[in-house]
């Protein structure tokens, strides 16, 4: 009986042991990334950008000088809100600009709404499939170190592309490039934050 409660301690010992030094290799991996000789955005600006994004939408929305007319995307990346979409008047494009500037995590906004109908459901179809496609173009040919995709945002609305993140000029310009390239992609608009 207690050979049998030896090997169970036994056992139990060596799982424990094994769960623990996986857990260190996990760490380490983590540690290694977080060491990465490119800058990414922290879990706190990530949770700033949601925050953000979610404070943008609700503010206009529940402006009542928008309806279901208007089609507004709102995208945040490191504090840059992009607004993209159909609005149904210029003046509905100022003040969305001027609600997202109004934000105190807002560092900068790029206003690209259309005037005009709101988008069928046709193109918020294409807007998708077009993300998806770009998306996979950059996992296969993506010129960041690491192979990083996930530093890209991509949004997309009546095939123009925009580009979202933080990287050098060059990694920007070799991003942009391989997107332009893309078929269905009729302008890409790079609004990177560039750390060089």
């Amino acid at each position: 009986m207690n050979r049998g409660i030896g090997a169970k301690r036994f056992l139990i010992g060596t799982l424990a042991s094994k769960q623990f030094a996986i857990v260190l290799m996990l760490f380490a991996l983590l540690g290694m990334t977080a060491c990465a000789d490119y800058a990414k955005r922290s879990t706190g600006t990530t949770l700033d950008d949601q925050t953000l994004e979610y404070a943008v939408s609700s503010a206009i929305y529940s402006d009542p000088s928008f309806s279901q007319h208007d089609h507004i995307k709102v995208e945040v990346n490191s504090g840059v809100v992009l607004l993209a979409g159909e609005t149904i008047s210029g003046a509905n494009k100022d003040k969305a600009t001027r609600i997202a500037e109004q934000q105190s995590l807002t560092k900068r906004v790029v206003n690209d709404l259309v005037i005009g109908e709101r988008a069928g459901l046709g193109d918020k179809t294409n807007n998708a499939w077009l993300t998806g496609k770009v998306n996979s173009v950059l996992l296969k040919e993506n010129p960041l170190p690491g192979n990083d995709a996930s530093r890209i945002k991509v949004i997309s609305s009546q095939g123009t592309v925009y580009l979202m993140g933080l990287v050098t000029h060059k990694q920007g310009d070799q991003v942009a490039e391989i997107v332009r390239n893309i078929r269905g992609v009729t302008k890409v608009m790079k609004i990177f934050d560039y750390t060089d």
